[in-house]
């Protein structure tokens, strides 16, 4: 078991904090669930009547086994919490019965921590996520391991904001499978932000804030994807040496890195293809990468000191602090 290091907050910071809070079910009737039925139960029903509303706070107790991408509409008001060693497992490559979570319509008010998600490994057949948010607001994910998802390991779309990403970390531990209907033979694309150029959910929307995370081994793009959303990249970590590229600047995304660690002679962020004509990065006192401004457009670039307050950690400290074994990223 993981101890908490003294940059670790234990709280939400960045997007989830704008206009409002995350609380998730303090205050509610706390339970130790240890299979999916329990699980379903506490996250739908209270004395066997369905109440998505309810205050609840959820203790995961050992693996829990998925048996396709399970899908909560309109949860609220929920604290998920792994135990040590807590796992939510699926290990279907097929199309129908890949994924795990998925929160949709209206979805808010949820906090989810120290769980790891484990995927059968990549495979490009347009499959499911380990984690998908759509429609979700005021969510925050702390202390999640990624592992292997099919699709992807974590995506957020369709008209997702106010969500914080903290302390998580991203990692291909199965090699892909390839011959898929898709395409790609190499398909580990960890986070895709947007669902398409053509939505009508996303404009205006898809505030995230992604601090103190880990793009670990086997991430190979999507790290992450964006389209419209205004993102910030606080203290993150960046080690495998083999990115085709890290972050995807996509149609009207925004997006700000700040004091992250990029290993050397990675391709750190790649412009959208043809028919994506408006974008903004900015990159700022980063170790691997130089500062830059880049855009297409007349978007004015995105500052999250404008948004909230924060406290950076010193770029020199991220490898050590964010990468720490014991008490950095991951599943606590």
């Amino acid at each position: 078991q993981q101890t908490a290091t003294a940059y670790d907050l234990g709280k939400p910071i960045g997007c989830a904090t704008v206009d409002g809070n995350v609380t998730g079910g303090m205050g509610g009737e706390e339970v130790v669930v240890t299979n999916f039925q329990e699980f379903d139960n506490a996250m739908l029903r209270v004395n066997g009547k369905k109440d998505t509303e309810v205050k609840r706070i959820i203790y995961v107790k050992g693996e829990i086994q998925f048996g396709g991408l399970i899908t909560y509409n309109g949860i609220s008001n929920k604290t998920i919490i792994g135990l040590p060693g807590a796992t939510f497992v699926n290990m279907d490559q097929t199309k129908k019965n890949s994924g795990i979570l998925k929160f949709t319509n209206n979805c808010q008010n949820i906090i989810l921590r120290n769980m790891t998600f484990k995927g059968p490994g990549a495979y490009d057949v347009d499959g499911n996520d380990n984690f998908l948010i759509q429609d979700g607001h005021y969510i925050w994910v702390d202390h999640c391991d990624f592992q292997d998802g099919v699709d992807g390991n974590f995506d957020i779309n369709n008209g997702s904001d106010n969500i914080s990403v903290t302390w998580c970390r991203f990692r291909y531990l199965i090699d892909p499978k390839a011959g898929g209907s898709g395409g790609s033979n190499d398909h580990r694309f960890s986070n895709l932000i947007g669902s398409s150029d053509s939505s009508t959910k996303d404009p205006g929307h898809l505030n995230i804030t992604f601090a103190n995370c880990w793009w670990d081994e086997g991430c190979m793009e999507r790290c992450p994807r964006v389209r419209f959303g205004k993102i910030h990249l606080l203290n993150c970590l960046f080690t495998n040496e083999g990115y085709h590229y890290c972050i995807g600047t996509g149609h009207e995304s925004n997006i700000y890195v700040e004091k992250c660690d990029i290993c050397k002679g990675t391709r750190f962020y790649k412009n959208p293809g043809k028919g994506d004509t408006t974008y903004n990065i900015t990159i700022t006192d980063c170790i691997g990468v130089s500062d830059v401004q880049d855009r297409s457009g007349n978007n004015d670039y995105f500052t999250p000191s404008t948004y909230y307050n924060y406290t950076p950690i010193d770029k020199g400290l991220v490898k050590e602090v964010v990468g720490n074994e014991q008490t950095g990223v991951g599943a606590t």
